[in-house]
């Protein structure tokens, strides 16, 4: 049986991955931490796969959203330490504590709920959040930090294993408010261990503060974005450390015709043929999978190595490309619309400037009926089908 039934799928490269991770494990000093960030499906690209990948290569830690993340990976057997980045409501911590999923935690409230769970239930490991200039969750600064932190390591059943923080700005040119918070944060992490009260990770660095100050990241970085082959902006230090694009989007060609002139094409006719017998490929592939519609007029695709325009509206399941100029297009023919393609590329930064927005959301917009096929040396060595809840394994 196949694996799925429309040529459209995401590739995600495991030999890209395991270069990014290595690339980060060699560029940053010892004894570093590396903690995955997986959250959001992994960014698109698949959180158990991707978490099992990268224990594999090596990683120390796991990190998520939310809870329903965290139980997502422990159903499926993944047993590494998994934190908890967000909220967590009072009502699932003892959950969190039976499945060893460590929490953030920055509230009087969670610590109650914490004191009083009940009988039986583990304890409950904890990383307390400080918000050192994010304006999200977590404690503010020293005086804050202080009490709730003495308080948090006097209850029982209370395991304080890292104290954080995230930079808001660490992917600028200007580092100075990133120096900022790293002072602020330091003068909690001096506070305690002038009581010699230590903490097994302390952490600060996301992938644009491991590139740019690797010296400000402590003993733990959080790779997100940087762990799929992707730079967090533009001004961040990339011949510091070379990365390879994890995911790519691949379709093939079901319709092609030629179309007279000035004809119109897709929803609202904004876009008119303009020559005579203009070849029309039709692709299977439209903003329900993550393809915006937004993109309409503004980006290519590639086949046969060549880039082609995508013309007319972006359709709910299908979009079209003119590829009157490629000798030899044929039905069934490959199409990239996010990856290389021969010596050319299109890109996720490529997108989102057509979007208005950062090659974060492009990867992580990607829907689940599009299927992950996962490559290994070139080939594919299984696929996840989220439709048909299967996962076809080639190996």
């Amino acid at each position: 049986m196949e694996s799925f039934y429309r040529p459209t799928r995401v590739e995600i490269s495991l030999d890209a991955l395991y270069h990014n991770i290595r690339a980060f494990r060699h560029y940053l000093p010892e004894p570093i931490h590396l903690m995955a960030v997986i959250k959001a499906d992994a960014y698109g690209h698949g959180a158990v796969q991707v978490a099992r990948e990268a224990i594999t290569c090596g990683v120390d830690y796991l990190a998520v959203a939310f809870l329903d993340e965290a139980l997502e990976l422990r159903r499926a057997g993944v047993s590494a330490p998994i934190l908890v980045l967000g909220h967590t409501p009072v009502n699932g911590i003892s959950l969190a504590a039976e499945n060893n999923i460590s929490l953030t935690v920055y509230s009087d409230e969670a610590l109650d709920a914490i004191a009083r769970r009940p009988q039986g239930v583990p304890p409950v490991t904890i990383h307390i959040k400080i918000d050192t200039g994010m304006g999200r969750i977590g404690l503010n600064c020293l005086e804050d930090a202080s009490a709730f932190v003495s308080r948090a390591l006097s209850l029982p059943g209370v395991k304080v294993e890292g104290l954080y923080t995230h930079y808001a700005c660490a992917d600028e040119c200007d580092k100075t408010f990133t120096l900022e918070q790293h002072s602020k944060l330091k003068a909690v992490v001096d506070h305690f261990a002038d009581k010699g009260i230590t903490f097994p990770y302390i952490h600060a660095g996301n992938s644009a503060a491991a590139i740019d100050t690797p010296e400000l990241t402590y003993n733990m970085v959080r790779l997100g974005i940087g762990m799929y082959g992707l730079y967090p902006s533009e001004n961040v230090g990339k011949e510091q450390i070379q990365l390879q694009p994890v995911m790519s989007i691949k379709t093939g060609v079901v319709m092609l015709k030629p179309v007279p002139l000035d004809s119109g094409i897709s929803y609202g006719h904004r876009y008119r043929t303009k020559r005579e017998g203009e070849m029309i490929a039709t692709l299977p592939v439209g903003y329900a999978d993550g393809y915006s519609r937004m993109l309409t007029g503004k980006v290519q695709a590639l086949i046969k190595g060549q880039r082609v325009p995508v013309v007319g509206t972006i359709c709910m399941d299908q979009c079209m490309i003119d590829v009157s100029d490629i000798a030899g297009a044929a039905l069934g023919d490959e199409v990239v619309i996010l990856g290389r393609q021969g010596e050319e590329m299109i890109s996720a930064e490529e997108l989102a400037a057509g979007l208005g927005t950062l090659n974060y959301e492009i990867v992580c917009m990607i829907s689940h009926r599009v299927p992950r096929v996962y490559t290994r040396n070139g080939r594919a060595v299984y696929t996840v089908n989220h439709l048909r809840h299967e996962m076809d394994t080639m190996e």
